[in-house]
């Protein structure tokens, strides 16, 4: 059982990369995403058996108005980590910053278009059917930790880098875990999108103040400590939820 799992979880992953691959050929916009959009959806249905009756099991999904609090948290914390840790990533390579701050207002509104239908796709592939699949099978940590891996990877050929997204995939899985509850992950994916997407210009326009090795490590120490308090906050309100 363990091993086949494994093996459906590589060949999926598989078809997700080799769709990905495939779209960084084309040069049409709409054409590429397309690509992307129907990889994600071939992958999550090769994972079902093409049966969406054979969706993994999961418990009762909950939602508490408090679990925003340390999600909103952990969305600015993956930002600010992940965003200075590009720009470390960068300076230590010698590689020439791109900015995005003239991002036109026509990109804005397809990325948003996108960000959105991505954001829900990516979810269901990564967190209902993947993460629920390893924890019916293996438990929570597992789940989480290979899930996370398997999202870390597939972004291997996006501008997002393993590691950031590795770290995405663990604070996601943690709170999907938690709640069982997608539409809470799906609001987490798609409003840290979304606060790439828009904030990132702005702070491109100050890169000269915020991109010394100072700056850029402190800044990631904060984004950090807000992951590492999104996490402490779920714990707090999970033992309190079991001890009632």
């Amino acid at each position: 059982m363990s091993k086949r799992l494994y093996l459906n979880l590589f060949l999926s992953l598989l078809i997700l990369l080799f769709g990905y691959h495939y779209a960084s050929g084309l040069t049409d916009f709409w054409t590429i995403r397309i690509v992307n959009i129907m990889s994600i959806i071939l992958a999550g249905l090769f994972l079902i058996n093409f049966k969406p009756s054979l969706l993994p099991k999961k418990e009762k999904s909950t939602f508490k108005i408090q679990y925003l609090f340390p999600i909103i948290t952990g969305i600015i914390g993956l930002f600010i980590f992940n965003h200075f840790f590009l720009i470390l990533a960068y300076k230590l390579l010698d590689w020439e910053w791109i900015s995005q701050s003239n991002r036109m207002k026509t990109e804005l509104a397809q990325l948003s278009f996108l960000i959105v239908i991505l954001g829900v796709l990516e979810e269901f592939y990564f967190r209902r059917i993947i993460a629920q699949k390893i924890f019916n099978s293996k438990g929570f940590t597992k789940a989480l930790w290979v899930s996370a891996v398997i999202f870390g990877l597939a972004h291997t050929l996006t501008d997002s880098g393993i590691l950031p997204t590795f770290i995405g995939g663990l604070v996601i899985g943690y709170i999907y875990l938690n709640t069982h509850n997608i539409w809470l992950t799906i609001f987490t994916h798609i409003t840290y999108n979304l606060i790439y997407f828009f904030v990132t210009p702005f702070l491109d326009r100050r890169f000269a103040d915020l991109s010394s090795y100072r700056v850029t490590i402190m800044l990631m120490g904060f984004g950090l400590f807000l992951i590492f308090a999104t996490y402490l906050i779920f714990k707090k309100q999970t033992e309190l939820k079991t001890s009632r």
